[in-house]
């Protein structure tokens, strides 16, 4: 009897945790990239076309899912250097990169966003600390890590004797609202 009762609690639990999730979806902001040319110049392409696949229950904390772009999307200020880094990316082999958000602790620092970085058919695990805020039904993420090329299997372009840094800063700035 008490393990039917017991089984009947746990399910209940379950499915109402289950209905109080909702849906967090992008409004604004952008995901950057900066990197440098050693010896020369300052690369900083940006992308404001996200897409999200969130959900969070009443806590913080239980902020999960996908954030993706479209690497084609990711635009500088020069276009003939975008056309090389989209071609660096493998941008028509591997057109989306995704963040699968799987964990956001509260430490003494601020939030950390723990989860994996899918990108040109290579994932690795990150862990960003993220500046989280609340306004009303807008839920803000602002933050940054950085990440190395060749972890991911590209290959840092070089033009002529100059090349580009291996690592990448990645920086996002995102409003989400919470339905």
């Amino acid at each position: 009897m008490f393990s039917k009762i017991a089984l009947a609690v746990l399910a209940t639990s379950l499915l109402t945790s289950a209905s109080f999730a909702r849906e967090v979806n992008y409004k604004e902001g952008f995901i950057g990239a900066q990197t440098e040319i050693l010896g020369d110049s300052n690369i900083a392409p940006k992308c404001s076309h996200i897409t999200t696949k969130l959900t969070m229950n009443e806590t913080l904390e239980s902020l999960k899912g996908d954030i993706s772009m479209e690497l084609i999307n990711l635009k500088s200020e020069n276009e003939k250097r975008d056309e090389h880094m989209h071609e660096t990316l493998h941008v028509k082999e591997h057109p989306i990169t995704t963040f699968t958000l799987k964990e956001v602790k509260k430490e003494a620092d601020g939030y950390h966003l723990l989860g994996v970085l899918s990108l040109n058919k290579q994932i690795k695990e990150i862990d960003t600390k993220a500046d989280i805020t609340e306004q009303n039904d807008l839920l803000k993420l602002k933050g940054g890590f950085s990440i190395k090329m060749t972890d991911f299997g590209i290959e840092p372009p070089t033009l002529l004797f100059l090349s580009v840094r291996d690592e990448v800063a990645i920086s996002y700035d995102l409003a989400l609202a919470k339905k």
